[in-house]
């Protein structure tokens, strides 16, 4: 669609199709950008960060399938396959596994309204951009968060933890974890 449009000049004039001429009520006065003329061009790269990640090939396939409605019966199935992958990932026969279908961030959220209430103590491990996060939306629910502030990338140690868990009793401990950071060598 974006290439017949790029193809037609700013001014469609009659000769246009007909879904050309009944994108505006008016003349278009933008030409199309000339990058909707080339094929999307995507590096190859082995992504080995904390996400976004590579995806498998069962997964990109399925990315190529036709969408389907978030209340389609058949989206209700897949996210019961995904709550039952997630149970046997994390070993749990907990019915109120939940599958969130948004961000990292809406996860987060999510989880942390349903826990949390207003002055409620919420100890958090701010050592980046989630501890970050998850800070900013305890306060904004009204909880009294103590945070425990590290470098980014910084962890905490079992003293640390337990020292904040008898000072501030919370009822709920927020931590998150960066695994491995891989450092590159500088360029000789």
């Amino acid at each position: 669609m974006f290439q017949a449009l790029a193809k037609s000049s700013a001014d469609p004039g009659p000769q246009a199709a007909g879904w050309v001429q009944t994108m505006a009520s008016h003349k278009l006065l933008v030409p199309p950008p000339k990058a909707l003329l080339k094929p999307l061009s995507i590096p190859k790269r082995l992504l080995l960060g904390p996400g976004p990640s590579n995806l498998a090939p069962r997964i990109m396939s399925a990315g190529g399938m036709q969408i389907i409605g978030p209340m389609d019966k058949e989206m209700y199935q897949i996210m019961d396959e995904i709550k039952e992958g997630i149970q046997y990932v994390f070993q749990t026969r907990n019915p109120l596994t939940l599958v969130i279908t948004g961000s990292g961030h809406c996860a987060l959220e999510a989880a942390l309204v349903n826990v949390l209430e207003p002055g409620d103590s919420f100890l958090v491990g701010v050592n980046g951009i989630w501890g970050q996060r998850a800070m900013d939306v305890g306060e904004r629910m009204g909880a009294r968060v103590h945070p425990m502030t590290k470098d980014p990338g910084g962890h905490y140690t079992l003293q640390e933890v337990e020292e904040g868990l008898a000072q501030h009793k919370p009822v709920l401990l927020f931590l998150t974890h960066w695994g491995v950071v891989h450092r590159r060598a500088a360029a000789p």
